[in-house]
């Protein structure tokens, strides 16, 4: 998976906050987590907030959402080949 937010996906790791706790809390299915997560969908604002108010509050949301460079997607791509 191309990992799209790399700042909240190792916070996520990081805390042991399972994903299907996060899709729980916004609502949504772990597939629709997992197309956010890799960039296809958009996280709404609301969801934005609601993931930092419950997991992470000690966060800031501009970097707990911060994208991942281009350069390091394409990076990770070549490396699986």
């Amino acid at each position: 998976m191309m990992i799209e937010y790399p700042n909240l996906a190792g916070e996520i790791a990081k805390r042991g906050v399972k994903k299907r706790a996060i899709a729980s809390t916004l609502g949504i299915s772990e597939k629709s987590l997992f197309n956010k997560m890799s960039g296809s969908v958009e996280f709404a604002w609301k969801e934005v907030c609601k993931i930092h108010d419950c997991f992470f509050p000690d966060r800031e949301k501009d970097e707990l959402f911060r994208r991942a460079e281009r350069d390091e997607l394409f990076a990770e791509k070549e490396e699986r080949g």
